[in-house]
């Protein structure tokens, strides 16, 4: 009797790419220092990371879907944190700490999985245009670049570093999109640019202008006609235009709410961009530090464009301008990448002062140097195009194109390693005890106590708060009371206070003002006996701007719950209803490519 022969798995197609493998090992040890139970928390926005979390999981628990208010930031006023600040990241987070980790330990997780993120978006990118093997190498010394590592160990800025993953994953959409317009592509080119703005939204302007020039590029080589061209540019800008749609819960009220804060506070003393412009010896220093202020500042944060890169940059560059070295598409490539680095080195460096002055919003970036990020992904691909496809074989190929996913690359394996090991010391962050606060509301607190400029404004508030009667509770451990009655003999008993409600009982003979220790800003509802206040019942009291309301005499049940604006809402439908399309379009494109 004949033995029934069952067919052998078969891995997907990607999955099988050897090269793949090899960017994920390298970049795990990009991620290695994660493991550790110890944090660094001496980063500089290391304290800020995890209690953004604390906050966001605080209002996600208290059913808000997508939170907006940090209920203990500004001395336990509260701030419209989520309102401005881009959320995907602490998303990802989210979810680690509801599988079970600490704050701590999901930032980490986050932090590891966004290493992977940049290393596999880079070789994505980087195989379509250049090939596996030089893709490996572009993924490599993106992974490794000197700033993506300062912006893990010795920032700790989990947004921006998040971002790594979608610049390079935005170029192969678009990139793909500009090649041959489907409904698929056009999804994929939404779906990576929304992601990057509801990443990182400043890392979402500065790296704007640096794709439309990749897809007038794209445009101008690949339509031999100007109606091919128009086509095509159309189709790039339908993706842009979706991606927006896709992020615009945060781009509507970043667009038309920031008004209601005090964003001055964010952008005047140490923050102003004119501090923070570059010199050519900060961009090539090999010098190492930790510690944040202006560039260069003794021991502080390196700003360097890395050497490695900017040898095998120069290496691409000399190539394109040998004629016959190059195919015309890879110069072109290598010659566009080289005007966009030098570009952008240039708007970090003073002399770019008055176009800073011309564009609103640059105030905002607070750092030049934060342009480091486009350089990170310009003279990575650059790196790919140092060697052309024979120098980057382990022999001249004679074969089919199915040899260079078999064959593995020893001229590029050696390049990827001397790129790792040119920056494996900058991998080690400065461990430091994990505060007992951490992952607590406490944490918020002791971080604005010591550094009192931390501590946010809305526009109704006159001064920056010096305490809050909540300090002391905090710090006491005490179940929180978060309002006041204001009239004689009246009383307040707290039901609970949540990350995005508070509920309480308020007693009073004659009816009485009552006043929650939290700011007034746009959105919040008070509920009384479950029945809504009209927002003109809801007013700004005192130097400190806060929430005060009036009660009728009696026993009345008062609800605060944070809610949306109209601005808000119709971002946020904005939102559900393009991401709905985007997923949409690629799902039928996937269906139809398999039918």
């Amino acid at each position: 009797m004949r033995r029934l022969r069952l067919p052998r798995p078969r891995w997907p197609r990607a999955w099988r790419d050897p090269y793949l493998w090899l960017v994920l090992m390298f970049a795990l040890v990009a991620a290695l220092p994660l493991a550790g139970p110890l944090y660094f928390f001496d980063a500089h926005d290391a304290w800020n990371t995890v209690f953004f979390l604390t906050e966001f999981d605080a209002a996600i628990r208290d059913g808000v879907w997508y939170p907006g208010w940090a209920t203990d930031q500004a001395l336990g006023y509260g701030y419209p944190t989520f309102v401005f600040i881009p959320p995907l990241a602490y998303y990802a987070a989210e979810v680690f700490h509801l599988l079970g980790a600490d704050q701590v330990a999901a930032v980490k997780w986050t932090f590891a999985l966004a290493t992977v993120g940049a290393g596999l978006g880079m070789y994505l990118y980087a195989r379509r245009v250049a090939g596996r093997r030089r893709g490996l190498l572009a993924a490599v010394v993106y992974v490794f670049m000197p700033y993506h590592l300062v912006d893990i160990y010795v920032r700790a800025d989990l947004a921006e570093y998040s971002a790594f993953v979608w610049m390079p994953l935005a170029l192969l959409a678009f990139h793909e999109l500009t090649g041959r317009f489907t409904p698929r592509r056009l999804g994929l080119a939404a779906l990576a640019y929304g992601a990057l703005w509801l990443t990182h939204n400043l890392v979402g302007v500065v790296f704007t202008p640096l794709l439309a020039a990749y897809i007038l590029l794209r445009v101008f080589r690949a339509s031999p006609s100007w109606r091919g061209g128009v086509r095509r540019a159309l189709g790039a800008l339908a993706g842009g235009a979706l991606g927006l749609g896709v992020a615009a819960a945060l781009v509507l009220p970043n667009l038309l709410e920031r008004e209601y804060i005090v964003q001055e506070q964010w952008v005047r003393a140490g923050y102003h961009y004119a501090l923070h412009f570059l010199d050519p010896a900060h961009l090539l220093s090999p010098a190492w530090g930790y510690a944040p202020g202006v560039p260069g500042t003794a021991g502080g944060a390196s700003f360097q464009l890395g050497a490695v890169a900017l040898t095998l940059a120069a290496v691409a560059f000399l190539a394109a301008m040998r004629r016959g070295a190059r195919s015309s598409r890879e110069r072109a490539l290598i010659l566009f990448f080289v005007a966009a680095t030098a570009a952008v080195v240039v708007t970090m460096m003073p002399i770019s002062a008055p176009l800073w002055k011309l564009v609103p919003i640059a105030a905002l970036i607070q750092f030049p140097w934060r342009l480091l990020a486009l350089t990170s992904v310009t003279l990575s691909i650059l790196s790919a195009l140092a060697l052309n496809r024979q120098q980057a074989a382990s022999r001249p190929q004679t074969g089919s194109r199915s040899n260079e996913s078999t064959n593995l690359p020893g001229p590029i394996l050696i390049l990827a390693l001397v790129a790792m090991l040119a920056s494996l010391g900058y991998t080690r962050p400065q461990y430091t005890p994990t505060p007992a606060s951490a992952g607590t509301p406490l944490l918020s607190i002791e971080f604005e106590l010591k550094y009192e400029d931390m501590r946010g404004m809305v526009a109704w508030t006159e001064e920056m708060p010096a305490t809050s009667p909540l300090v002391e509770q905090y710090l006491s451990g005490q179940p929180l009371v978060t309002a006041e009655v204001l009239a004689p003999g009246a009383s307040v008993e707290m039901v609970r206070a949540a990350g995005a409600s508070d509920e309480l009982w308020v007693r009073s003979a004659e009816g009485t003002s009552l006043r929650f220790y939290t700011y007034y800003f746009p959105g919040w509802r008070v509920y009384l006996d479950g029945e809504r206040l009209p927002d003109s019942a809801l007013r700004p009291e005192g130097e400190h701007g806060l929430l005060t309301v009036d009660v009728p005499p009696g026993e009345h049940h008062v609800l605060l719950r944070w809610g949306d604006t109209a601005v808000r809402a119709i971002g946020k439908g904005m939102t559900l209803v393009s991401l709905a399309l985007a997923l949409g379009l690629v799902s039928w494109g996937c269906l139809r490519r398999h039918s």
